[in-house]
């Protein structure tokens, strides 16, 4: 039940995922079973990389400096691990269960949305940030209906669901889908919705056949949405522009440029410690420095928050700098790990985990799911769950 709870509250408050966490570190406490689930953990594909990531990211802290921030970035990496460690204790019961919840949510989501926009909804915080691009929770909750899309397409097809089920899948894919397009202002959510149709025809059919179905039909929504979106069209007509700013070294403060600047201060701090990184915690002053340099030039309304940006948009380049190449790809290989255990099972299940590990891997790639809790946390634990889930049958 405690799962089914989790699951059910993915698009709700930061703080209802901590309370989750909390109630299922004391429910599987209390499990007669506990010792066969904690050896269960250290026997999956990723409990290697995961202990690798910590103790790398351990030595790294005590060979290195400390910063202010060093033990915030510590407290992420703990909670992470805490967070997957508890999605692969899980039995295949509970995690069928947890990804149940999960989908049955973002449905509630959708429906909570076509409210708003039909009748108008108060403004009340279970629901605000979902209603309105607010924060990166607001982000967070499209990227993950973005990820239940991907999941419900991939149970359509499923040959072997029944025709009901694969109906139901499609109507809600279709959904979920189309509240993304209209309704989300998060590029990231939007760029994920066409990115996971890719993966589940190939994940589906597997053969480069199925590789080119699946980039015509992602071409084909990209263009349905352009064309029948004003928010993608928008969104994306602005992606374009501050590409060409960019390219021109005009304004840094448009979103692409600034996201660009960061990667560039990112790679070069690689460049300079690409063994142990530069420290964990070494980002904010590191900006704080790069922000100094072009200050001056900046328009006067340029919001004074930016300065203070905890992480360059980018968990990869994050951890390459701060704790070196080892460390980057430690958190490659970790992530890959879900995705290479989910590809090989051929099932339900494995597929749904694909979906999931590259939705992270995605989402890591242009924004922080792994130092934002707010972020990632919903979609590493729904990821770890659906690990759990391969060790039952293969029905959902």
């Amino acid at each position: 039940m405690a799962a089914f709870c989790w699951g059910l509250s993915a698009f709700l408050p930061v703080g209802v995922m901590y309370l989750n966490l909390l109630v299922m570190l004391l429910v599987l406490g209390l499990q007669p079973d506990r010792s066969l689930r904690l050896a269960r953990l250290r026997r999956t594909a990723v409990a290697l990389p995961m202990a690798l990531l910590l103790l790398w990211s351990l030595l790294v802290v005590l060979a290195g400096p400390w910063y202010p921030d060093s033990a915030t970035r510590l407290f992420h990496l703990l909670r992470v691990a805490l967070i997957v460690s508890v999605g692969l204790m899980l039995s295949a019961a509970e995690a069928r269960l947890a990804i149940r919840a999960f989908l049955a949510s973002a449905i509630v989501a959708v429906l909570v949305v076509v409210a708003h926009r039909i009748w108008g909804l108060p403004d009340w915080t279970i629901w605000s940030s979902l209603l309105s691009s607010r924060n990166n929770f607001s982000s967070a909750n499209m990227i993950v209906l973005a990820t239940a899309s991907g999941i419900f397409w991939w149970i359509a097809a499923q040959s072997q669901q029944g025709l009901l089920r694969r109906a139901g899948a499609i109507v809600a894919g279709l959904a979920t889908a189309t509240t993304v397009a209209v309704h989300a202002q998060s590029r990231n959510a939007q760029l994920l919705m066409a990115v996971l149709l890719l993966v589940v025809v190939v994940c589906r059919f597997r053969s480069w056949r199925a590789g080119a179905a699946g980039a015509a039909a992602v071409v084909t929504l990209a263009l349905g949405a352009w064309w029948l979106s004003p928010t993608v069209h928008d969104r994306f007509a602005e992606l374009v522009s501050d590409v060409r700013g960019v390219q021109a070294e005009s304004d840094t403060i448009t979103s692409i440029g600034l996201r660009w600047r960061m990667a560039q201060e990112a790679v070069v701090a690689i460049g300079e410690n690409p063994v142990l990184g530069s420290g964990l915690g070494s980002w904010l002053p590191r900006w704080h420095l790069a922000w100094a340099g072009f200050a001056d030039r900046l328009p006067p309304d340029t919001p004074p928050h930016l300065a203070d940006t905890n992480n360059p948009h980018n968990d990869f380049l994050l951890t390459g700098m701060e704790t070196g190449i080892p460390g980057m790809l430690i958190l490659i290989w970790l992530l890959l790990a879900f995705v290479a255990t989910g590809w090989r099972r051929h099932s339900l299940a494995g597929g749904v985990t694909v979906v999931l590990g590259v939705a992270v891997m995605v989402t890591a790639a242009v924004n922080a799911p792994l130092r934002d809790a707010a972020l990632g946390s919903a979609l590493l634990w729904l990821l770890a769950a659906s690990m759990s889930w391969h060790r039952g049958a293969n029905h959902a």
